[in-house]
């Protein structure tokens, strides 16, 4: 028999202007992608609808991760902004690239890059 034990997920939320940074640092999957979705709702309750997310401390993602992403891609759109992504970890960039979600939520290598993305949204 295998324990699972549930993974660490660390999360820190700045407002820079009309843009909100959601810093995400561990593991996000089925044990913490409540934590994800909470911090992100957060921010929109807050009125942000631009939001980068910087990824240089993401260990892990797996689908239910990912499907918090994607809903809160679906809210930030609806209120005029959107989601960009930097930092991202290599494996976690092939999943975007693979999925086709990088159309819906691009990946930068930089946060000043997503920022300016953000900004033209």
């Amino acid at each position: 028999m295998t324990s699972m034990q549930a993974g660490h997920l660390d999360l820190d939320i700045e407002y820079d202007d009309d843009h909100a940074v959601l810093s995400v640092r561990g593991d996000v999957d089925v044990y913490t992608h409540d934590r994800l979705r909470t911090g992100l709702l957060a921010i929109n309750e807050a009125g942000h609808h631009r939001i980068a997310v910087d990824l240089t401390g993401l260990n892990f993602c797996d689908s239910t991760g990912l499907g918090v992403l994607v809903h809160a891609v679906k809210r930030a759109t609806a209120g005029g902004g959107g989601i960009a992504l930097y930092g991202s970890p290599e494996h976690f960039l092939r999943v975007l690239r693979v999925t086709g979600l990088t159309k819906v939520m691009p990946p930068f290598a930089e946060r000043a890059e997503a920022l300016q993305w953000l900004a033209a949204q």
